[in-house]
């Protein structure tokens, strides 16, 4: 529970303060009449620091009371500005609802989607592996003619038919390719997920172009320019 201040406090620190001032400008005057005396340098060094400590403190409580004050009172105004603004605050409710059931829906649908592609990419894979394996049975290797197969010594199925090569997708990267597509489309080009999958995205874009570009890019939406720094014009 927060410590309540009360008037009697804040004005019992200014006191304080306003004392240990009149106590510093006593001292001050000693130095005057005194100036090359240690004794008084030292009584209003120290009655100087003791004043603006008491003066620092006075003004915390000071502000720490009004802070107090101000919350008291929008605490007790609250209940009525809360009816004056009934009709906003239940519009906010009903359209609120509204645009979390549409995220929750379109997040749902999403999820769908992207099952559906993981399993389109475990199944793309598997179709890989299985002709790798019959072209390797026919004794058509990858590297000779226009079509062939391998399993090279990574473990990594290599597949070619009429000059076309086809490599195995990692569905998480394909996945995160789409999604990073859709976010820089829709919400920044400068989005940091872009920066931090930027690898495996890069990599899929190099390793897949034709998935690349069988895949239509995502509508963007129209950003605003950004801001660009410019070299202050000499006179």
């Amino acid at each position: 529970m927060a410590v309540q201040i009360g008037e009697e406090q804040v004005r019992q620190a200014e006191a304080r303060a306003v004392q240990a001032e009149e106590v510093r400008d006593q001292a001050a005057r000693r130095l005057e009449v005194n100036p090359y005396s240690d004794v008084a340098a030292m009584e209003h060094s120290e009655a100087s620091r003791t004043a603006a400590q008491l003066r620092a403190n006075a003004r915390e409580v000071r502000q720490a009371y009004e802070r107090q004050v101000e919350e008291e009172r929008r605490r007790r105004s609250r209940p009525e500005l809360e009816k004056a603004a009934a009709a906003e605050i239940r519009a906010a409710g009903r359209e609120m609802d509204g645009r979390l059931k549409a995220l929750a829906e379109a997040a749902a649908a999403a999820q769908a989607a992207l099952v559906e592609l993981a399993d389109a990419g475990v199944t793309y894979n598997e179709t890989v592996a299985r002709h790798v394996q019959v072209m390797a049975d026919a004794g058509l290797d990858f590297n000779g003619g226009e079509s062939g197969g391998e399993e090279t010594v990574l473990g990594e199925n290599r597949l070619k038919v009429k000059g076309r090569e086809f490599y195995p997708v990692e569905p998480g990267t394909v996945a995160a390719w789409v999604l990073v597509r859709a976010v820089e489309a829709r919400v920044s080009p400068q989005h940091g997920l872009g920066l931090a999958l930027q690898w495996e995205v890069r990599g899929l874009e190099q390793k897949q172009p034709e998935l690349v570009r069988a895949v239509p890019a995502a509508p963007a939406r129209d950003f605003p320019e950004p801001l660009r720094w410019r070299m202050p014009q000499a006179d």
